[in-house]
């Protein structure tokens, strides 16, 4: 589009201004001016060649460049204004510095047009640099997200592991199961921005049944996913980090279990829970409901997350693409 834009405005111009110009001239006159044609396009093919010796000029990084450039357009003015209003078409003294002047004047308007246009480059650029440097940003963050293993949860995991393999449980297999395929869907989706609903439920399955046997009795979940859904997109652990709030920021016990529900509502799923707060809060990993809330701004989609709170339960809404 830049491109495009960048052919067919000076082609537009060069066609344009001495039309109006000759146009206005036989308005006025009543008659249309001698040579019309040959004038046009004339005038045509200076004002194209104005418009990218301009261009070239406004490339010029030397101290006295506004000199250089001004100097530049004399000459041309002069070389054009002999050519054409002495030699060819002996244009009358009456109006010869009208024809300089109105070379003049072209020269601004196209001058003015490339810096418009040259500082909306500009803009657009850093916009983008600045865009790409928060998606390196949450890219980093993401790939910490990924990749860190929280030595707490693997620690807890383990020694909920052992006490079971020592009491012969039976779902010590389904753990150590679930423990595996939560760190290869991690690593997995390594390189992704979004996945797929079905693949982030699988994510927070294996996640929430570690959980679940870690505390038995003091945490339930229910799922609720519509089929029809389940290929729509959505950003890469961003059901896990909303889980995992919900244990930081709530108490677990047998006499009071967490309640979870997870369910999709028209284009949007949601987490909700009971409010149960803790009595102190813990230390803050800083991958949360922020870190969701920009990554489906760097995303471009309005409204990506809501948040609804009130006494008795907390809920945040994840917009699926």
């Amino acid at each position: 589009m830049k491109k495009r834009i960048h052919i067919i405005l000076p082609f537009a111009l060069a066609i344009i201004l001495p039309g109006l110009n000759f146009f206005s001239n036989s308005e006025a006159s009543g008659k249309v001016p001698k040579y019309f044609a040959e004038k046009w396009l004339y005038g045509s093919i200076v004002m194209y060649i104005l418009w990218y010796l301009l261009q070239i000029l406004s490339n010029i990084r030397k101290k006295h460049r506004n000199l250089i450039i001004t100097g530049a357009v004399t000459t041309f003015s002069v070389l054009v204004y002999g050519l054409f209003a002495l030699y060819i078409f002996k244009i009358p003294n009456t109006i010869k510095w009208v024809f300089i002047i109105k070379l003049f004047f072209a020269a601004i308007l196209f001058f003015i047009i490339q810096f418009a246009l040259k500082a909306k480059e500009s803009i657009s650029r850093l916009q983008l640099q600045n865009e790409q440097i928060l998606i390196e940003n949450y890219k980093v963050q993401l790939q910490e997200l990924r990749t860190k293993v929280d030595p707490h949860f693997l620690f807890n995991s383990f020694n909920t592991l052992r006490t079971m393999i020592r009491n012969n449980h039976p779902s010590s297999e389904q753990f150590v199961m679930s423990l595996s395929n939560f760190y290869r869907l991690t690593l997995t989706l390594n390189k992704t921005s979004t996945t797929s609903l079905k693949e982030e439920i699988d994510v927070l399955k294996s996640y929430l049944f570690l959980i679940q046997t870690r505390n038995e009795g003091a945490i339930k979940v229910s799922i609720d996913i519509e089929e029809s859904l389940l290929q729509k997109q959505i950003p890469v652990l961003s059901l896990q980090i909303l889980a995992e709030n919900c244990f930081k920021h709530n108490r677990t016990s047998s006499s009071h279990p967490l309640e979870i529900k997870i369910y999709t509502e028209n284009d949007y799923i949601l987490v909700k829970n009971n409010r149960l707060p803790k009595l102190t809060v813990g230390e803050i990993s800083g991958f949360g409901l922020e870190n969701l809330m920009q990554r489906y701004a760097l995303l471009k989609i309005p409204d990506g997350m809501i948040k609804n709170s009130n006494d008795e339960s907390f809920e945040v809404k994840l917009k699926l693409i």
